[in-house]
């Protein structure tokens, strides 16, 4: 869709266009690093910004404007990545801060050559076509050195979403939130729904900044241990 249509698509619906100037805005260059936003559905980004932050264990897969608002609103942050060069990129802009843990986890090549099934969480694949052929194990596996119920928050927004899924149900608090952003993406939740039992669900649909469309984000709310 244009920008034209999108903006005129926002202005028509009644839940969003009240962020059709601030979408707007964010089609300036490195709007999100600039104005330390994460890239999840408007609504999300209010809910969180009303969120007591400060203090808050937070682990992240994907690094961007989300690790710098965790950082802008006092969280510690542990942030994965797998791309190299976005890496390079985002590690200058941590220099100086102490409540950040920055990673970056190369994939490796895949054991099984043969398999394809992304959605399934055991094999650590990725949609993207720059990674076939290659695992994210080790990557996902970043999560597990820490303790069950440690981290407030988990943010999903990285490569191998559904392993990433399996191995962070386990690492977060009663009360805390799993974040899963592109949650319309079927395949995601498809063999991992059941690992969230023990969590309520909350699915927020509408625009994302810097491009014309709309996306889903679901915060799942742990309520006990399964």
């Amino acid at each position: 869709m244009d920008l034209v249509s999108f903006t005129l698509c926002l202005l028509r619906n009644s839940t969003q266009r009240k962020h059709v100037f601030r979408w707007l805005r964010s089609l300036r260059k490195d709007y999100l690093l600039k104005t330390k936003q994460p890239w999840l559905v408007f609504d999300v980004i209010d809910f969180l910004n009303s969120l007591p932050l400060e203090g808050k264990r937070v682990f992240e897969y994907g690094s961007g404007g989300s690790t710098l608002f965790w950082l802008n609103h006092g969280a510690e942050c542990i942030s994965i990545e797998h791309n190299q060069d976005w890496y390079k990129l985002m590690h200058p802009l941590f220099e100086g801060m102490d409540k950040i843990d920055y990673r970056l986890v190369l994939p490796e090549p895949a054991m099984d050559k043969e398999a394809s099934d992304i959605a399934d969480p055991n094999l650590y694949l990725s949609e993207d076509n720059k990674l076939l052929g290659l695992n994210l194990k080790n990557y996902v596996c970043q999560i597990d050195s820490f303790p069950d119920d440690f981290f407030d928050i988990v943010l999903i927004d990285g490569r191998a979403r559904p392993a990433c899924i399996m191995h962070s149900v386990t690492k977060v608090k009663i009360g805390g939130m799993l974040i899963l952003d592109n949650s319309d993406r079927d395949y995601y939740l498809s063999q991992t729904r059941c690992c969230l039992s023990s969590f309520q669900e909350k699915k927020f649909r509408g625009a994302i900044p810097t491009n014309p469309l709309w996306s889903a984000t679901t915060i799942f709310t742990k309520t006990r241990n399964s």
